[in-house]
């Protein structure tokens, strides 16, 4: 997720296969769109946040979702 308010024009992302990548709308952050998908989710199903940022890892877990730092993902993928 990326803040997507001050973009003038659409940004080529080549993203792997698997990953979407977001921008938020003008008026909306990163974390509040971080926050509506989370919510968005059927009960019950795992969704695991990695976000570095307490307040998105807080808003994650009363989501009931699992947030991870980056540091871990970055470590796990083999880039640390």
């Amino acid at each position: 997720m990326f803040d997507g308010a001050e973009l003038e024009a659409p940004v080529a992302i080549a993203a792997p296969r698997g990953v979407r990548v977001l921008f938020s709308r003008p008026g909306q952050t990163a974390d509040e769109l971080i926050g509506e998908l989370v919510r968005a989710e059927p009960p019950g199903r795992s969704v695991v946040v990695v976000s570095s940022d307490r307040e998105v890892a807080d808003a994650a877990r009363r989501a009931s979702a699992r947030p991870c730092p980056s540091s871990l993902l970055l470590r796990r993928l083999g880039r640390s």
